[in-house]
């Protein structure tokens, strides 16, 4: 039976009847607009719709070929659908899969699955008039018309009575089949553990699941659901050489059951459910891959239902299926791992703070990417004063890729602080590639902008030109042609646009990976992050960076550099101060409070000093601890509040933590609960390789 989602065009399977361990090949999720399956015929016409299903398969697996592993054991060649109509209301339909051809289904079977639509229609009907919810459930509930499903099996009658084996595995057969299917598109352990959770929960009827890996001789809790805090406590960090039901099952390689009364940890930890039920049963299943245990996945069930252990081909089907999932994740997580740290690696390590110019950055790999991506950032002071913006894009995603991005940036990076014009900068970088004799080639934008001025000049190669927007939301034309991308002619001509800045002129440095296929960033997407974030830089960048995060087409890195100019750096000097503390140097806390104190007392702000002190303490505590860099902490005066900035390495955003009753006497975690309280506003953003902490404090605060 498939009902409609609400609010969405889809049907989705909420109960299915199988007769048979062997996979019944029905899709869980059929989109209305697909006429492949009789099911979304049968629901837009109100009529019955049949199918030869070898023809329907093979025209699926044309649009959904990744589904081909449902229908390797598809022993069905005939479908029939018929809507549940009541009135004028459509519930879903009722669909029936035959492995008789359609001449031998006769007229009388036609007319009781209409009759018994019809029923089931009404009976739906009633329910709805109810209140009852006729939302599909996130898994369909899966029977065997002769034996029952999991929930209904009782373990006090002998096996024998319980029905055919076969019959009563059928459901846990159609449920492990569909999962095993599902995982092979997982590629990291948080989804694939998640997705092995939801499964169990609903088609196995567990009332708790814990899965844990090993890590350096420790189980370590990746996942769990129903479970109590007590018995999370005590599983997580337990060392393999210790006693307990997961060790035990690790160790022989061999399941575990865990009655009731034996629920009890050697350690003096109970296997409660997170409402406090202490009645369950146990099953503890090694995760084994090519003969090696990686962890252990726990399944905690009521008495009645401990009946499951008596299917041990069932279960250790289960247990290699995800020894096996596992191992793959895990192996696709490290590589992920590793190509981040070296693609961060590439990228500025945080980025200068200067006198009337405000910069933020963001860079974000392709969705589930483990390749490095070319995309690249920088903000380099110049020696003659002023700063230079610099972004680009190295063809390809690979190693070669990243390699080149990172000489590149070198490059520009050498010859800006040699004190050449972007022009040359350009034209001597493209000669450093022509060298390398490489068949990749780059694209790169430079803006050189003098603060005292408000000077920019904007150069490109091959690269989109920034958009720059004014204080009035109007926007000025790029000066700049687009010259032809590094790496492709030995002598280039690169010509610089020149444009004069008012106060709150914003410009926005991108990839092609934040513009997607239309090659640049529209103003109507610019004007829509604006919207959204008002006048903070950091809010802004999040914004973009998620509507680039959210287009599902997206198959490139995106980085993107933002530089709001604020006024004459003569002038803005009064009004911006910024501290470097090194890393590990806890004597920089004190440091920063005696920075603020001074400053503020400069400012005639003695009146936010202590609030100030406070906050500024908390996040450069939060940034040495959990950061492990470097801390640069920048204030900037503003005519009616106070704004800190800390940046630091980490990418991880700090996160407020809800340490609950029961954690009162904790020594830690109430750092940014303390910002959270105290400051007028606040936020976090991960701008590449690091973040930013940000606070804000109105200048007349007590």
């Amino acid at each position: 039976m498939y009902l409609r989602v609400p609010e969405e065009p889809v049907l989705a399977a909420a109960v299915i009847a199988v007769s048979t361990p062997v996979m019944l090949a029905a899709p869980e999720r059929i989109p209305l607009d697909d006429p492949t399956f009789p099911s979304s015929r049968a629901y837009r016409t109100g009529q019955i719709c049949t199918a030869e299903l070898n023809e329907v398969i093979d025209k699926y697996l044309e649009r959904y070929p990744e589904t081909s592993l449902f229908f390797l054991s598809f022993l069905v060649h005939f479908g029939i659908s018929v809507p549940l109509i009541a009135g004028e209301r459509k519930f879903g339909t009722l669909s029936v899969f035959s492995p008789r051809i359609p001449d031998e289904l006769f007229k009388s079977e036609t007319d009781y699955l209409r009759e018994t639509a019809q029923s089931l229609s009404a009976e739906l009907e009633r329910l709805a008039a109810n209140g009852v919810s006729l939302s599909p459930p996130e898994h369909p509930f899966v029977v065997s018309p002769e034996g029952s499903s999991v929930a209904e099996t009782s373990p006090a009658a002998p096996r024998e009575e319980q029905g055919s084996p076969a019959l009563w595995s059928a459901p846990l057969v159609f449920h492990l089949e569909t999962l095993a299917v599902h995982l092979t598109l997982i590629a990291n352990t948080k989804d694939a553990a998640a997705l092995t959770i939801e499964r169990l929960m609903s088609g196995f009827q567990a009332q708790a699941v814990a899965i844990s890996l090993i890590e350096a001789d420790r189980l370590q809790v990746v996942a769990a659901s129903g479970c109590s805090k007590e018995y999370l406590k005590s599983l997580n960090g337990i060392s393999v050489s210790k006693s307990s039901p997961e060790t035990e099952a690790i160790a022989h390689q061999k399941l575990v059951v865990s009655e009731a009364a034996e629920r009890s940890l050697p350690h003096g930890e109970g296997r409660l459910t997170a409402d406090g039920r202490d009645e369950n049963a146990w099953i503890v299943l090694p995760l084994i891959s090519r003969g090696r245990a990686l962890g252990a996945c726990s399944i905690g069930f009521s008495p009645e239902q401990l009946v499951i252990a008596a299917e041990q081909s069932l279960l250790y089907a289960l247990s290699a299926l995800l020894g096996q999932t596992f191992e793959r994740t895990q192996l696709y997580d490290a590589e992920h791992a590793l190509a981040q740290k070296l693609q961060q690696a590439l990228l500025p390590r945080i980025l200068p703070q200067l006198a009337g110019v405000l910069t933020t950055s963001r860079y974000e790999p392709p969705p589930g990417a483990i390749e490095l991506g070319g995309d690249w950032y920088d903000l380099i002071k110049l020696p003659a004063g002023g700063v230079a913006a610099v972004i680009g894009d190295v063809q390809g995603h690979s190693t070669p890729a990243a390699v080149l991005m990172g000489q590149l940036r070198s490059a520009v990076r050498g010859y800006a602080l040699e004190g050449h014009d972007p022009s040359t900068v350009l034209y001597r970088t493209n000669r450093v590639l022509i060298d390398l004799e490489t068949d990749l080639f780059a694209t790169c934008c430079c803006v050189w902008l003098d603060p005292d001025t408000g000077t920019a000049q904007v150069v490109s190669a091959g690269h989109p030109r920034p958009l720059i927007r004014t204080a009035d939301g109007a926007y000025l034309e790029a000066a700049a042609d687009i010259g032809v991308p590094l790496g492709v002619e030995e002598n280039p001509s690169y010509q610089a646009g020149v444009h004069a800045l008012e106060p709150a002129t914003l410009l926005v440095l991108y990839t092609d990976g934040l513009s997607g296929r239309e090659g640049e960033l529209s103003r109507e997407t610019l004007e829509a992050a604006i919207a959204d974030s008002g006048d903070e830089l950091e809010t802004l960048g999040d914004q973009l960076m998620g509507r680039a995060a959210t287009r599902a087409t997206r198959t490139d890195d995106a980085a993107l550099l933002l530089l709001r100019y604020e006024g004459p750096s003569t002038e803005a000097k009064e009004s911006v101060r910024g501290l470097h503390v090194q890393r590990h140097d806890f004597q920089g806390v004190r440091r920063t409070r005696q920075f603020l104190d001074t400053c503020l007392e400069g400012w005639h702000l003695d009146q936010i000093s202590d609030s100030a002190e406070v906050l500024a303490s908390e996040v450069v505590t939060n940034a040495l601890v959990h950061g492990d860099s470097d801390v640069d902490v920048c204030l900037r005066r503003y005519p009616d509040h106070l704004r800190v900035e800390v940046r630091d390495t980490d990418s991880h955003p700090a996160m407020l933590v809800d340490l609950g009753p029961d954690e009162d006497k904790a020594e830690g975690g109430r750092g940014m609960l303390i910002v959270s309280a105290l400051a007028s506003s606040w936020g976090n953003s991960p701008s590449g390789r690091g973040k930013t902490v940000w606070f804000e404090i109105e200048a007349n605060a007590p």
